[in-house]
């Protein structure tokens, strides 16, 4: 007279099962997503990283130089970079304090290096994707 309903359950488990791989395939492609972008970010922090210090060493080799002005001729200059760092620039500082030190005249040059890859280091809203990398060192003459 009635007959037992079979197979009911199917159709929801059958359900249940692609409503959770949608849910586990959008977790993964989030997170891989992320996962590159961070790794992005990585090489781009080392790129920044490679030009402050070029920026460094632009710096001290004009430092030194006879006939260059030492900090007059390197501070609040900009080095763009072609190459592997193209896109990236370094901006440089630079301070420099004269004394005597057992009888011979020293002058010590701190320059600052900061390298990014935007129009200009230390933008007030920076854009996404914006890498900065500072470095400073002491050169002596």
């Amino acid at each position: 007279m009635f007959r037992k309903a079979r197979g009911f359950a199917m159709p929801v488990v059958i359900a249940l099962i692609v409503v959770f791989a949608t849910i586990l395939c959008t977790a993964l492609l989030t997170l891989s997503s992320a996962q590159h972008v961070g790794f992005g970010l990585d090489i781009q922090g080392a790129r920044a990283y490679y030009a402050a210090r070029a920026g460094i060493e632009w710096g001290m080799f004009h430092v030194l130089q006879p006939g260059f002005a030492g900090c007059g001729g390197i501070n609040g200059k900009a080095v763009a970079f072609g190459g592997n760092l193209a896109g990236f620039r370094a901006e440089l500082t630079c301070q420099g304090v004269a004394h005597r030190e057992g009888g011979v005249d020293v002058t010590v040059f701190a320059i600052t290096s900061t390298a990014c890859n935007a129009g200009a280091c230390l933008p007030a809203n920076p854009p996404a994707g914006y890498v900065e990398r500072q470095l400073r060192a002491s050169i002596t003459q």
